[in-house]
Order: structure tokens, then sequence, then C-alpha cells
């Protein structure tokens, strides 16, 4: 039995909850949040203990891990405490909100001799899961170009707006587009050539533009926002285009995903959907939650070594966040 405490019982803790409740041999040990109320509340729907003080929750010497479902600009001392006391720790994304904080994070988590994964979920959401292993496999041939969005409207349901304050989130950028930053980085298998990032109509770090052009040509371009208008519904997608084949993917479609092939036949995967629960924010399916927390908890509990997505993964794309933020700030093209 792995008994796992969550600190932040918010919208993410409320998934990853969720995620545990469903798995065999995980036990919800105990659930923290400074927010007496949301404690309580998610507490009292997996039957666990709510924990005020996530130092209490940090010292149990029953608990073996540790979810930290918390605001960007806290993941680092929260990280830090769970490796001091042995834990190992599933973090949600991006990993900090610099380099050197993941630096030093990883560092401490070495040291404790504890395993760190970051929650990078799109990895393992099911229409990118497709696009990979079509990638990997060449099943159409090569990829010849990418683009992929994701919108937003601006998410006034954080703690305390926190998610609106640049300092505490990275903005868009940081929090929103590096989804697409990541997983670009982990389809390909390596770095750009070359960067070149735009905000758009001067929103700053709300709206951003990025063309990844790589050594062999490869172009993908990337959109990522969140200042768009209250009804605007959530959209992330891509486009795929391959030599013989091009698959789309829109999560506001259904089906989801449709592969168009070259000899005319037209493909339509279905994949599994589990409904997530309560809680508020876009994302009405578990399924990249569920395949994640799946993932980290059998790669624990069998002491088997991260490969999907490993602490130096994370930081790697912060650092390429960065990046296109230095490209945006200098209006240039960076070379990489």
């Amino acid at each position: 039995m792995t008994r796992v405490g969550i600190i932040g019982a918010g919208f993410m803790g409320g998934m990853h909850a969720g995620v545990y409740s469903m798995l065999p041999d995980v036990k919800i040990a105990g659930i923290a949040d400074i927010r007496g109320e949301k404690a309580k509340s998610l507490s009292s729907r997996y039957k666990t203990i709510p924990y005020f003080d996530p130092e209490q929750l940090l010292t149990r010497q029953d608990i073996s891990v540790m979810d930290i479902c918390l605001p960007t600009f806290l993941h680092k001392e929260f990280v830090i405490k769970a490796a001091e006391q042995g834990k190992d720790i599933l973090c949600e994304k991006p990993i900090a909100l610099n380099v050197g904080d993941a630096d030093e994070m990883i560092g401490v988590c070495r040291k404790n001799k504890v395993r760190l994964m970051i929650g990078h979920v799109i990895r393992f959401w099911n229409e990118y899961r497709f696009l990979k292993e079509a990638y990997d496999r060449k099943n159409y041939g090569e990829l010849k170009g990418l683009s992929c969005r994701r919108l937003s409207p601006l998410p006034t349901w954080s703690w305390e707006d926190w998610l609106l304050n640049d300092e505490k989130s990275g903005g868009a950028l940081t929090d929103l587009h590096i989804h697409d930053t990541d997983f670009i980085l982990y389809l390909i298998g390596k770095n750009p050539a070359k960067i070149f990032s735009r905000a758009s109509g001067g929103s700053g770090l709300a709206h951003v533009y990025t063309t990844f052009t790589f050594a062999d040509g490869l172009v993908a371009n990337v959109e990522g926002g969140w200042d768009m208008p209250a009804q605007y519904p959530f959209e992330m997608s891509y486009t795929a285009n391959f030599e013989k084949a091009v698959i789309e993917f829109n999560s506001r479609n259904n089906p989801t995903l449709v592969v168009y092939e070259s000899t005319g036949k037209v493909n339509r995967p279905v994949f599994d959907k589990i409904k997530a629960e309560g809680g508020s924010g876009n994302i009405e399916d578990l399924g990249g939650y569920f395949h994640e927390i799946r993932y980290f908890i059998e790669h624990v509990s069998h002491n088997k070594q991260f490969n999907v997505v490993t602490p130096e993964d994370a930081r790697h794309s912060l650092a390429v966040i960065g990046v296109e933020r230095e490209s945006m700030e200098k209006n240039v093209e960076i070379l990489i």
C-alpha cells in the first residue's frame, strides 16, 4: 500500500485526489491546505484527514509519497521540505519559476535519494501520445510541419489570483504555453536551432506566438494565451503534417482527433474518457492525469526510473521558455 499526502486542495489537488482514489493499493492518507474549508471539503469527499498546516502532513512518517499541487511560486519550498522528509514527490508543472530554483530542487532530491517527477501531463494525454507514437514509428513518414494552440479565458479562478501575478506564475508563457513547448521538445527529442517569439498586441506574458525551427528544416508554430473573453471555450489543439497524412486534434471536437491519410482514408481514433468530478477549471477528462499518476505510482512502487518525463526534462523545458521570453523582450530570433 502506497500512502500519499496531497498538499493543495484546489482544482489540481482535486484532480489528483480523484485519480489516487481509483488506483489499487494506494491510500490518500491526508490532504493539506491553509484554506480550512478546502481541506475539509476535499478530505471529506475521499474520506481522509484534513490538515490546515502542511508541515503536519509532511512530517508523518507513515506517508511515503507527497503530491504537491500548490502555486508555482511555492514549488521550490515544498519540494525541498518533502525531500528532506524522505518522501518521493510528484509536483505539478512547471517545476519552478527559474532554472536556478529548479537546479536546487533537483539537487536536494538527489542528496536525499528521493524521486521527483514533474506533472507535465500532456506527455500522458491520449491524443498527444498518439502523435508521439506516430512520430517515433514513422507511421506516416517524416513530420513536415507542426502547429499547436492552447487558448483560455482569463484564469480568474486561482487562489488570491496568483495565476494573474506574473511574479508568482510567470504568466501564460510559463504556466500555459509551457505545455506545448515541453511536448515539442519531447516529441522531436532535440533542441530547435532557432527560436523566435512574439507577444500578441503588447499583451506581454499573457499571449505568445513562437516559431521553433529545427536544424533539419522542420518548423513548429505555437500559440498560447489566456487573455480570451470569459465565454471563450478552452482549446488545446494541434495540426501535424506528415509526408503521408495530416493528424488534427482539437479538444473542442467530437471525436477530438482525425487522421487524414494521403490515400484518401480518414481515421477517427476514439479514446476512453474518465470523467473528472467536481472542481473547476477547463478540464473534464481525467485521462491524462490518470495515465500520469498511475505511471508515477507504478514507478515509485517498483523502484523504476522515470523515462517519460524526468526532472531534468522539466528543467530544460523551463530553460527554453526563458529563451522564448528573451526573444520577446529583445525582439530577435535566438540561436541555441
